[in-house]
């Protein structure tokens, strides 16, 4: 009797911790394994190398000693101000280091915060939505498992960072934390402007406070952004470039494609290279770097095109269920503005894959509604849904794994 006891009052391992572990363990190996290729040895190298990230001018002008002051600070004014605090603390510390080092350091750093992001995106499926552990595990592997958080976790780029501050502003929105909500509004329009959009969205449908309280709060988040700015060394560019660059960017960037060809590529960009490797062309979105270049084209071979038509025919279940839940307007309307930039709009549409994680989190969040436990006992039909998302988690690892090893290869030269 007393054997059992001891044994029953040991601690448990719960799958949340079990399932971290071993994510952690597979993002060190895949470090590891990327640190044996020349893929962070980019001397020469040029942007837009791998499907348009910027992580070249990202890891030597964003991450330096000598802080950017061109144009892009309007789009990232705290980023570039963090990247040249980071690399003058980096060279106080370590000395002078390679250029490969560096960009090393940057990578590590990042793949902390993408697992801070899936930690934040449990406590919002485990606080809020009460799903059982076992799903909400099965959704973090779909978000953590994704191709487009694999690479932008590997890949010396913002968007990861994005990702993270998102799903903390869902957390902290819910939670009524005023002065957690607006510094993550300042984080948000910091490492990328446009954020600051998706940010309000969260802000505005997922505080459950009055409607004058959450107006405050968007109003003070753009106050303490702009005072952020303004007290920053990147302060006088921003004011003085923010109109031209914005109004230069919509139009250098945005596409004017047939209604057609505009819902092909929507579709392939938001509900495909968000989770998948796609068909491929040796050269940029826009033709440029031919043969030095690897960039999506909107298509696929047929098994992920039937992956991403049940995904969507998830969302929409999904949608359909959680239809009266306060818990989708958010991501819901995180998604749709999303949809209507990127897509209806067409800013940036070739280059769509770049803005997967301003959404991911949003899908993940819209199809978790499927999984919300109900009042009454489950019946047969509750079962479906976790197991259609576990085939979808199993199609993610097991469709990509030829495009994996096509990026190696592309990688290894």
């Amino acid at each position: 009797m007393e054997h059992y006891l001891a044994d029953s009052q040991r601690p448990q391992l719960s799958p949340k911790w079990i399932g971290f572990a071993f994510l952690c363990a597979l993002y060190i190996l895949l470090f590891v394994l990327l640190c044996q290729t020349p893929l962070y040895s980019i001397e020469g190298a040029h942007n837009d190398r791998l499907f348009s990230a910027d992580d070249i001018y990202y890891t030597n002008y964003f991450f330096s000693t000598t802080m950017d002051e061109s144009p892009r600070i309007v789009k990232h004014p705290l980023l570039i101000v963090f990247g040249w605090l980071f690399t003058c603390l980096e060279s106080t510390i370590l000395g002078p280091i390679s250029l490969r080092h560096h960009y090393e350091l940057i990578v590590l750093l990042q793949l902390c915060v993408s697992l801070v992001s899936v930690l934040y995106l449990y406590k919002i499926l485990d606080e809020f939505y009460h799903l059982r552990p076992r799903h909400t595990v099965l959704l973090c592997a779909i978000y953590a498992l994704s191709f487009s958080t694999l690479f932008y976790t590997f890949i010396a780029e913002s968007y990861i960072n994005s990702s993270c501050i998102l799903l903390m502003s869902y957390y902290y929105a819910r939670r009524k934390n005023s002065a957690a909500v607006v510094f993550l509004g300042v984080l948000a329009a910091g490492v990328t402007i446009t954020n600051a959009f998706l940010w309000a969205i969260i802000v505005f449908a997922t505080s459950t406070q009055s409607l004058k309280k959450r107006l405050a709060l968007l109003v003070l988040g753009g106050v303490c952004f702009c005072l952020a700015v303004a007290l920053s060394p990147a302060g006088r560019i921003f004011f003085q470039d923010t109109l031209s660059v914005c109004f230069g960017s919509a139009e250098n960037y945005s596409d004017h494609f047939p209604l057609l060809t505009m819902l092909r590529y929507a579709f392939f960009i938001f509900f495909g290279s968000t989770f998948f490797f796609l068909d491929t062309q040796n050269a940029t979105p826009f033709g440029d770097y031919p043969g030095d270049a690897l960039s999506f084209l909107p298509s696929a071979p047929p098994l992920i095109v039937a992956a991403m038509a049940f995904w969507c025919a998830v969302l929409i279940a999904a949608v359909i269920k959680g239809r009266r839940d306060p818990l989708l307007l958010a991501p819901l309307g995180v998604l749709i503005f999303n949809l209507l930039l990127h897509g209806a709009l067409q800013y940036g549409l070739k280059e769509g894959f770049l803005y997967s994680l301003h959404h991911l989190s949003a899908q993940l969040l819209i199809a978790a509604l499927l999984l919300r436990p109900k009042e009454q006992p489950a019946g047969t039909w509750d079962k479906i849904p976790p197991i259609a998302l576990s085939v979808f988690l199993l199609c993610e690892i097991l469709l990509n794994l030829p495009g994996y090893f096509q990026l190696v290869h592309y990688i290894g030269g």
